[in-house]
């Protein structure tokens, strides 16, 4: 064989053997693409890449996304420098409005009130003795002046010490919930150390930012619905109860304020969530997976599967949940139709299909 003969055979024998590895490259399917059964030529879903349509409530509006935090918190702190003698509640805990929920030292406390009463007493009565003197001629009345002023030197006196017997014994400033305690019986606080935490979880809030250019629509009153992170509670509603007046200088975004009623306790403050703040809402609507609804050349349809067949179905669609990530179908659908919601390469109308029960 001479050697440009052998050189020619080379060449070729290479060129098909690359022809025959890209056409079977060309042929592997996409990830994710359903599986086309060798021996039926049928297309093999997984139960994860069908849905049916049913009749939902959709809501949509401007997504707002935060923490849910107490309504109403009170924290209080030690009135002044001393020992705390007694503790009487735990976190968690229900208090009532007055209730106690620890003690100071009281021995000198009430030493110091019963000491301020006797000097109001004795103030009290030497000014009226200054008066009567003060009419009989005995004394001036810059002695009486004297006396008076001492008298309400002893009032003030006796007021603080007063005070301070009654802020030896801690109460619950309102109804709610131990959410912090920072003492116990024998710890020596400061004036100004974090005693209690005391908070009302029948009430929510929830605080979220909007884009300024949705200030129009979120108004005090308009409805809410919010999902919570990690919290099977289903739809959770509320109401917009403040918009702040001033937007954020840095993103220009309105801080937006909401009441959720939690009388139940159902939920605990802390807990993220998101959802909108309703603008549309329609209840018991015809709705499928967003990722049903496909759009190709100006046509708006849906894979259905009936009957072991694919069938492509023109849809009209409506408004969208994002949320829930579903969306109305206006026609073009009936209620309980199956339809395809992973990848429809290779589909066509007719083609014979069926659900393995396989996750994708």
């Amino acid at each position: 064989m001479t050697a440009p003969f052998r050189t020619l055979l080379i060449t070729a024998l290479a060129a098909v053997l690359a022809a025959g590895c890209g056409s079977h490259d060309s042929k592997k399917p996409s990830p994710g693409a359903p599986t086309v059964s060798a021996d039926t030529d049928e297309v093999l879903l997984a139960s994860s890449d069908v849905a049916p349509a049913a009749r939902v409530d959709l809501a949509s509006g401007v997504p707002v996304s935060g923490t849910l935090s107490a309504g109403w918190e009170a924290q209080i702190t030690s009135p002044f420098d001393d020992v705390v003698e007694d503790v009487y509640v735990r976190e968690g805990q229900r208090v009532s409005k007055g209730q106690v929920l620890g003690k100071f030292r009281l021995d000198i406390v009430e030493t110091g009130a019963a000491s301020a009463d006797a000097q109001l007493k004795s103030a009290a009565a030497d000014y009226e003795r200054m008066k009567n003197l003060l009419a009989e001629g005995a004394v001036s009345q810059r002695d009486v002046e004297a006396a008076e002023a001492t008298w309400r030197a002893a009032q003030a006196l006796q007021a603080a010490a007063g005070k301070r017997l009654a802020d030896a014994t801690v109460r619950a400033p309102g109804a709610g919930s131990v959410t912090e305690r920072h003492v116990q019986a024998g710890s020596r606080v400061a004036a100004g150390d974090p005693l209690f935490v005391v908070a009302d979880m029948s009430e929510l809030e929830f605080e979220a930012s909007v884009p300024s250019e949705f200030v129009r629509v979120v108004r005090p009153g308009a409805p809410v619905r919010l999902e919570v992170t990690g919290f099977e509670t289903g739809a959770i509603r509320g109401k917009v109860s403040r918009v702040n007046a001033q937007a954020d200088p840095a993103t220009r975004q309105v801080k937006v304020y909401v009441t959720v009623p939690n009388a139940d306790a159902r939920l605990v403050g802390g807990l993220f969530a998101s959802g909108h703040v309703v603008t549309q809402e329609a209840r018991k609507v015809l709705a499928v997976p967003t990722a049903a609804v496909r759009h190709e050349g100006g046509e708006t349809f849906a894979w259905v599967l009936a009957e072991g067949k694919l069938q492509k179905k023109p849809l009209t669609v409506g408004m969208r949940d994002e949320a829930t990530d579903r969306i109305e179908v206006l026609t073009g659908l009936a209620e309980g139709e199956t339809v395809v919601t992973g990848p429809a390469e290779s589909f066509s109308p007719g083609r014979s299909a069926r659900v393995t029960g396989k996750e994708s």
